[in-house]
C-alpha cells in the first residue's frame, strides 16, 4: 500500500488553534517557527527540530508564536506511536523534512534515532492536583483548597497548560484510560468501572459525545486498525 503524502500547515503570529481531537495517528514536524501545544499530557514547547507523535484521537489545542510557525504532518502507520504522545527532537531538520516529503517509508528510523525532548515544567501544586484528577473523584473546591490555591487560579492554570479546565481535563483522561482498554477483551462494564465512570452507560454517552461513535464502534475501529498493522 502506497503510503499517505505528507502536508504542510502554517499559521500566522500568534494564532489560536483552539483545543481539538485528531482520530487518526500523525506526526508533526516542525519547520520554523514555534508553538506551545497544550494537552492532557501536558504544555509542550514546539521549536524547529521537534517531532511529535500523535496517538489516535488525541486532544490538544496550540498557541502560536510571534513569527508564526511552519510544521509538517504525516498520517502514522498502525503501532509505530503506541498509545501516548512521544516528543521528540530530531539531529537534522532538512533530513527530517526530506523524509516527510520523500520517503515516509523511512520514518521509523528517523523515530529511533530522535532524543526524548524535554517538557515544560509544572508547579508541584499543579502536577499533585493533576494526579488526584486522572485518579479520584475529589471535589475540584476541596482539591484547590487542599493545594493552597483558589478554585479560579485552578481552572486558569490548567485552560493555560492543559487546554481544558479541571472537570472537562478529568473526563478527557477518563476517555483517554478507556478508550486504551477497548483491545483488552474486557467488557464495557469492567471498562466502564475500570476508567472511573458510573457505569456503561455513562462510559457510552462521554465516549459518544467525545469521538461521535459508541463504545463497540470503536472496538471495531481498534481491531481494524490492529489488522491492518499485521
Amino acid at each position: 500500500m502506497r503510503a499517505p503524502p505528507s502536508y504542510e500547515t502554517r499559521h500566522g503570529a500568534c494564532d489560536l488553534l483552539d483545543t481539538h481531537r485528531h482520530d487518526d495517528a500523525y506526526a508533526a514536524l516542525v519547520v520554523d517557527g514555534s508553538h506551545i501545544e497544550v494537552s492532557p499530557d501536558g504544555p509542550i514547547e514546539c521549536v524547529p527540530g521537534m517531532l511529535l507523535l500523535h496517538p489516535r484521537w488525541h486532544t490538544h489545542g496550540n498557541r502560536f508564536g510571534r513569527h508564526g510557525a511552519r510544521v509538517v504532518n504525516l498520517a502514522l502507520a498502525p503501532g509505530l506511536t503506541g498509545d501516548d504522545l512521544r516528543v521528540l527532537r530530531v539531529a537534522d531538520v532538512k533530513e527530517a523534512l526530506a523524509v516527510f516529503a520523500r520517503a515516509p517509508h523511512r520514518l521509523d528510523e528517523l523515530v529511533s534515532t530522535g532524543m526524548p525532548a524535554e517538557r515544560l515544567a509544572l508547579p508541584a501544586w499543579q502536577t499533585a492536583l493533576l494526579h488526584e484528577l486522572e485518579h479520584g473523584d475529589g471535589d475540584i473546591s476541596m482539591l484547590a483548597r487542599r493545594a493552597g490555591v483558589s478554585l479560579a487560579h485552578v481552572s486558569r492554570s490548567f485552560r493555560k497548560s492543559h487546554g481544558m479546565p479541571p472537570q472537562q481535563l478529568r473526563r478527557e483522561l477518563r476517555c483517554r484510560r478507556a478508550l486504551r482498554l477497548l483491545d483488552s477483551g474486557r467488557g464495557l462494564a469492567d471498562i466502564a468501572a475500570l476508567s472511573g465512570f458510573a457505569d456503561q452507560a455513562h462510559l457510552s454517552r462521554t465516549l459518544r459525545a467525545a469521538t461521535g461513535a459508541t463504545p463497540s464502534q470503536l472496538r471495531r475501529q481498534v481491531k481494524c486498525v490492529q489488522d491492518a498493522g499485521r
